[in-house]
């Protein structure tokens, strides 16, 4: 998928919120827009408009940085692999292709593709305690979804976004990549947003024994031409929406050798190979240990750790069943 750069990210981010900040009624209007509350939910209002730009801005990942500085909620799904969030209506054609989350309270993320009539990726992302929808969004960009305020923009290669929240838990995040006439299915999407609480991520590895700095912190699924994959993200302990420092994949494709010759290896007590840091046709490439297992497929785990240590969590990671039977459908 689509992700802007570090840098291009944070002017957008700033570049929102000077221009909200100049459009943004004074503090009276705020209180009473509030819904006569007490005096400190303007400021709270204010921290999820910053929060909500910083989103928009970014499609959601980077922006967690900002965003996660309002102190977290408390958990609503203890399990966070189980998705809150489901469209009830999409155009014809669009068909579930990915499904990802990290551990609360970062976001979890759906799509949903058909081909040249676009892509739609849903984030969830819970808000923090007691915050609510905002009501100070430039009127051009409000959008209304049952009764409740939200917010579209146009993002440099990331089509449109729109942002609101349908209850006091949840921060919804609808992009639209080349769809047709994004801002009418963009409002009909999101009025027939419904709860879901049933659709997990559930992919085929769990990380075994990991060293102890790191953690997991993601796993997605999705479908490549070779059939269902699964990719699993660890990072520094305690830091869940920092870069990945290891990951752990399963599918079809073996790895790219780059500029690099492989090193026959011992992996799980079949012969695999590790790869050195190289450059190829996906760009720069970490350390790798690979092997083919039962299946055909290719376990994969790459990272910026030495190769012993990439050895030790291959051959510690899990083999398990995995639930693709949601690629390819419309939300049911």
């Amino acid at each position: 998928m689509t992700r802007l750069s570090e840098e291009n990210t944070e002017r957008l981010i700033r570049e929102s919120l000077e221009h909200l900040a100049t459009r943004a009624p004074d503090g009276a209007e705020i209180r009473d827009a509030l819904d006569q509350r007490s005096r400190s939910r303007p400021t709270m209002a204010l921290a999820l408009v910053a929060a909500a730009v910083a989103l928009i801005a970014l499609g959601v990942p980077l922006a967690l940085r900002a965003y996660t500085a309002v102190p977290p909620a408390s958990q609503v799904n203890a399990d966070w692999a189980v998705l809150p969030y489901k469209p009830g209506w999409l155009p014809d054609g669009f068909k579930e292709t990915l499904r990802a989350t990290k551990p609360h309270p970062a976001p979890q993320t759906r799509e949903w593709s058909a081909g040249e009539q676009g892509q739609i990726q849903l984030t969830s992302t819970p808000l923090a305690k007691g915050g609510g929808p905002w009501t100070i969004a430039p009127a051009p960009n409000q959008i209304i979804v049952h009764g409740r305020v939200g917010m579209a923009a146009e993002v440099y290669g990331q089509g449109l976004l729109l942002t609101w929240s349908p209850d006091d838990v949840y921060l919804l995040n609808l992009r639209l990549l080349n769809v047709k006439d994004p801002r009418a299915v963009g409002q009909r999407v999101a009025d027939e947003m419904v709860k879901d609480d049933r659709a997990r991520v559930s992919g085929e590895l769990r990380f075994g024994k990991l060293p102890d700095d790191l953690e997991l912190s993601g796993v997605s699924t999705f479908m490549t031409v070779g059939g269902g994959a699964t990719d699993l993200e660890a990072t520094r302990a305690g830091q869940p929406t920092a870069a990945a420092v290891v990951t752990a994949s399963l599918r079809a494709e073996r790895p790219d050798n780059g500029d690099a010759t492989p090193v026959p290896l011992r992996v799980r007590g079949l012969d695999g190979f590790a790869l050195p840091p190289r450059e190829g046709r996906l760009g720069h490439q970490d350390e790798t240990v690979a092997v083919q297992v039962e299946g055909g497929r290719w376990l994969i785990v790459s990272g910026k750790r030495d190769r012993a240590t990439l050895l030790d969590i291959a051959n510690g990671v899990q083999l398990i069943p995995g639930d693709y039977g949601w690629f390819g459908k419309v939300p049911e």
